[in-house]
């Protein structure tokens, strides 16, 4: 048989071809997959730098919630110190309050006015006493000029015929009503 060169060299190159294609593909697929590679190691160093930064932070972070929690503690029992203190502060103006109209109500019910060239003093009574006892035990003012019982009502008035206390006058030597509702 005869083997003609042109055939055989036309076989031969669609082979040759073919194996050059599949080269190129592979050096191709290489490159790619090289490239992919550097890639890949760049991100993973990417994400380990950001991991570190992250942490670095969560510990700042973790440091500043700490002293701002610290620090609103402290403001808040601050503001509950200064709600006890007001509280207190309102307990002793009502009771200032009430002291003041019991000396206006003694001065009102004292026989010339409180007349003398000395002050004129006001002071609890116990209930069931008689005034002229309860002043006896004062060792600078021990004479009883008058007795008062007042009751003063909560809240403003909110009209001018509306009633905001009541009292009572009662004679040193006793005459008080013995309820300590109304004493």
């Amino acid at each position: 048989a005869v083997v003609s060169t042109q055939s055989t060299g036309n076989f031969r190159f669609p082979i040759l071809k073919m194996k050059l294609t599949y080269l190129a593909l592979l050096f191709a697929c290489l490159s790619v997959a090289l490239g992919q590679k550097k890639r890949l190691n760049k991100l993973k160093g990417e994400i380990a730098e950001l991991e570190e930064t992250f942490a670095a932070v969560m510990n700042d972070t973790s440091g500043s919630i700490e002293e701002l929690q610290l620090a609103i503690d402290e403001v808040i029992g601050s503001i509950n110190e200064m709600k006890a203190a007001q509280a207190q502060k309102d307990i002793d103006l009502a009771w200032q309050s009430l002291h003041m109209a019991a000396a206006a109500a003694c001065r009102g019910s004292t026989p010339q006015g409180g007349k003398g060239p000395w002050s004129n003093s006001v002071v609890p009574k116990e209930n069931g006493a008689k005034c002229i006892d309860q002043c006896k035990r004062n060792s600078d003012r021990t004479v009883c000029k008058a007795e008062v019982s007042l009751t003063g009502y909560p809240g403003k008035a909110t009209s001018y015929t509306q009633k905001v206390g009541h009292f009572y006058n009662y004679e040193c030597d006793g005459g008080w009503n013995e309820d300590i509702n109304h004493n």
